[in-house]
């Protein structure tokens, strides 16, 4: 990927993202492979051994002892791993499992995944709740949702439940202890490496993603049960798909926004865009930079219920 194609796709955000040489350095460079470790199967020392055995250094993030970094010039596919096929691992980014980390699911919660597959998440929050509770894996593409299945039972998840509701219109009947919103959007945190395809959004597309991704909080925060968290995530760095979201989400609902609650190197979710003001409270979310948190691009928050 050309460092003129890099700048072209991302120079709208020179005055946003501190460092910004660095970070088109960063984007020009793949990101490194992570593993989850599934609880629910295995042990993060065991697995450790049995990959360094294969030829597969690996080495825990500080902030995720679930999580491992794969270190080599060359390391064998670890999807194509004994131990993948079993559902002892799980093929993961770091800045997606900060994402589902950041829920801070409990043994005994309900939570809700409101856009679910391919279930990276989805089984991240499985292995937190131990058996004990419950996950509804919420995913209306029922394409993906074979999916989602599939990794649920690769994995051994037997606490949680697929539904395929819009996710704008995911029924109220129920209220939870913890709901994921992990948006669709334009993607372009995932734009990295030779392997990227950087591309024009139209603002157009932008607008009509972000009309999806405010419904999306809305029902989150609606089916939210008092004292609940919600955390509300995207692969992307545009503005219009997070501030500008959340942003206008707080005024109307009073919801409180939570520090991130993982020492992750992060920088605080925007105050103001391009003139648009944005509540001062939303600088406890956080930007995941790959050149300072070496994965792919994320914004996160952690809103509350009162």
């Amino acid at each position: 990927m050309s460092r003129s194609r890099l700048e072209r796709a991302f120079n709208r955000y020179r005055e946003v993202v501190p460092e910004f040489e660095l970070f088109l350095d960063a984007l020009g460079r793949p990101p490194p492979v992570h593993v989850r470790v599934n609880t629910l199967k295995a042990r993060p020392a065991a697995v450790a051994e049995r990959l360094a055995s294969a030829g597969v250094p690996v080495a825990p993030e500080p902030w995720c002892p679930w999580l491992l970094q794969v270190h080599g010039d060359a390391p064998p596919p670890v999807g194509a791993s004994l131990l993948h096929g079993l559902g002892h691992i799980y093929l993961q980014s770091a800045s997606s499992a900060v994402a589902a980390q950041a829920l801070g699911v409990r043994p005994g919660d309900r939570v809700l995944d409101l856009c679910a597959a391919p279930g990276s998440k989805t089984t991240f929050v499985a292995q937190c709740l131990g058996g004990r509770g419950v996950v509804v894996a919420n995913e209306p593409n029922r394409r993906r949702q074979r999916s989602l299945v599939a990794n649920l039972e690769r994995l051994g998840v037997s606490t949680a439940v697929v539904t395929g509701y819009s996710g704008q219109n995911f029924p109220l009947r129920h209220r939870f202890d913890r709901v994921l919103v992990d948006a669709p959007c334009s993607g372009e945190g995932t734009w990295r490496g030779p392997a990227g395809r950087p591309r024009r959004v139209k603002p157009e597309f932008r607008q009509h993603l972000a009309r999806q991704q405010a419904a999306l909080l809305r029902r989150g925060y609606e089916v939210l049960g008092p004292g609940g968290v919600l955390v509300y995530s995207t692969c992307t760095y545009a503005p219009e798909e997070n501030e500008a979201v959340v942003g206008p989400f707080l005024a109307e609902t009073g919801a409180e926004v939570l520090p991130l609650g993982l020492d992750v190197p992060g920088e605080p979710g925007l105050t103001s865009w391009n003139g648009q003001p944005f509540p001062h409270s939303l600088s406890r979310a956080r930007r995941l930079y790959p050149h300072r948190f070496d994965s792919e691009g994320f914004f996160v928050v952690r809103l509350a219920r009162p």
